[in-house]
């Protein structure tokens, strides 16, 4: 079935109206008609069956016929610190780490950071990815899109998240594992989440490590291979996720 968001305030009681680029892409793109039915989520962790009643590229309207909890949400939450990655690197790491669950992105500028964007270009970029974001949802089954925020820099998110578990993956610690770290912090990370940062192109500089390091944050690795920033964040999300229960992980404490 084709899903759809819709922002809460265009849902009310047992109608739903759609605007805007969905309402096109329905009528124009579709060309669904009167009498279809659509799957529609409005980010609030519910599910909506909805029967069209009008179809038009500029407004479609439909009948709820039933709502029902999400089932694709993970059960812990995860946050993504991205370095910023050049070309299209960014946009795959926001797709692929959505369909896997992450909670929420943070773009930081680092030192090794090829990409630099002034706050234009860094607003222009943050819609774009929340809208990969969304159509990343749609496209796996999640309910609630989780935010990409604006850039930042990385003291300020140590600062921000000093209270949660945080991993820091690192080129001099390759032979740090993962595993441990996650069996001996399980709780912690399953009742207050947990945050993972990953370098760019040319990973962290040794400033940025000591400044993590002073911060008290954890260190780990991926195993002996180089991996490349677009698939180092992906790797470790999908290893915490099994871990702590998702991805048809166990879900024993």
């Amino acid at each position: 079935m084709r899903r759809f968001y819709v922002a809460p305030d265009n849902l009310n009681q047992d109608r739903v109206t759609i605007s805007g680029d969905e309402a096109r892409h329905i009528a124009v793109v579709l060309r669904l008609k009167p009498g279809d039915v659509i799957g529609v989520f409005d980010g609030s962790g519910y599910e909506y069956q909805i029967s069209l009643s009008s179809v038009d590229s500029n407004l479609v309207v439909g009948r709820v016929l039933s709502r029902t909890p999400a089932v694709a949400e993970p059960p812990v939450a995860i946050t993504l610190v991205q370095g910023l990655a050049k070309g299209e690197k960014m946009d795959y790491i926001i797709q692929k780490s959505v369909e896997l669950g992450v909670s929420r992105i943070i773009p930081i500028q680092t030192e090794h950071s090829v990409v630099k964007l002034d706050s234009q270009k860094a607003e222009n970029r943050i819609r774009r990815w929340n809208r990969l974001a969304l159509e990343a949802c749609k496209q796996c089954g999640r309910s609630q899109p989780p935010p990409v925020e604006e850039v930042s820099g990385l003291s300020a998110v140590l600062k921000r998240f000093s209270g949660m578990p945080g991993i820091f993956f690192y080129e001099g610690c390759k032979e740090m594992p993962l595993g441990a770290l996650i069996k001996e912090h399980r709780r912690a990370m399953l009742e207050r989440g947990t945050v993972i940062y990953i370098g760019p192109e040319g990973g962290f500089s040794g400033d940025e490590a000591q400044l993590a390091a002073d911060s008290g944050v954890m260190f780990a690795g991926l195993g002996p291979r180089t991996l490349r920033t677009e698939t180092a964040g992906l790797a470790a999300l999908s290893i915490l996720m099994y871990e702590l229960g998702d991805l048809g992980g166990c879900s024993a404490p």
